[in-house]
C-alpha cells in the first residue's frame, strides 16, 4: 500500500492570534460613551424629579395650608441648567444632536470621512473653548447667591463645565473612531435623490 505525504510548502502559515487593537479601541470607546450617556441620564432624572417634587410640595402646601415654601422657587434656578446639561450630553452620546450631513453625503467616502473627523475635532475645540472662556463667569458666580436659600449660583453655572467637557471628550472619541475605521459613515441611498 502506498502512502502519500502532504507537503506543507504551499499551505498558508497559521496566523498567530493577534490582539485586535481597533476592536479594543472600539470597545473602550463604546464603554466610555455609555458611561457618559448614563451620567447624563442620571443628571436629567435626578434634577427633573427633584424640581417636580419641590414644586408639587409647594403647590400642595399652598392649596391646603395657605402658605408654601419660598425656596421651592429657587430650586429650578440651580437644577434646570443641570437638566439641560445632562440632556446635551445624552444627545451628543447618541448622536441625536442637530447636524447637517448634506455635504458629506455628496462626497466620496474618503473625503466624507475626513470631513467627519474635522467636524468632530472642531466640536471638541469649540467645547474646550466654552469651558475655558466660561471660567471667569463661573468664578464670579460664587459670590452671587440666591435670595431665599443663600445658595451660591456657582452650582448652576458649573453645569457648563460638566456638559462641554463631556461633549469635547465625545467629539475626540468620535474622531478617533472615524480615523481607525471603527465608525461607519451613514450612507443613505435616498439622500442623494434630490427630486
Amino acid at each position: 500500500m502506498t502512502t502519500f505525504e502532504v507537503s506543507t510548502v504551499n499551505l498558508p502559515k497559521q496566523a498567530k492570534p493577534e490582539r485586535n487593537r481597533s476592536g479594543f479601541v472600539k470597545g473602550l470607546s463604546d464603554r466610555m460613551v455609555q458611561i457618559m450617556y448614563l451620567s447624563g441620564a442620571a443628571v436629567v432624572v435626578t434634577t427633573l424629579v427633584t424640581m417636580f417634587l419641590a414644586i408639587l410640595l409647594n403647590v400642595v402646601l399652598r392649596y391646603f395650608f395657605g402658605s408654601g415654601i419660598t425656596w421651592a422657587y429657587e430650586i429650578p434656578a440651580i437644577l434646570f441648567p443641570w437638566t439641560v446639561a445632562g440632556g446635551m450630553v445624552m444627545a451628543s452620546a447618541q448622536e441625536r444632536h442637530i447636524k447637517v450631513d448634506l455635504i458629506p453625503g455628496l462626497l466620496p467616502e474618503g473625503f466624507a470621512r475626513a470631513v467627519a473627523v474635522a467636524v468632530s475635532l472642531f466640536v471638541s475645540v469649540v467645547s474646550v473653548g466654552v469651558v475655558y472662556y466660561s471660567m471667569p463667569i463661573i468664578k464670579a458666580s460664587q459670590y452671587s447667591r440666591l435670595a431665599e436659600t443663600g445658595i451660591p449660583q456657582i452650582y448652576g453655572y458649573s453645569s457648563l463645565v460638566y456638559a462641554f467637557s463631556l461633549i469635547a471628550l465625545l467629539g475626540m472619541l468620535s474622531a478617533i473612531e472615524y480615523i481607525t475605521g471603527n465608525r461607519a459613515l451613514a450612507q443613505d441611498p435616498t439622500a442623494k435623490n434630490y427630486s
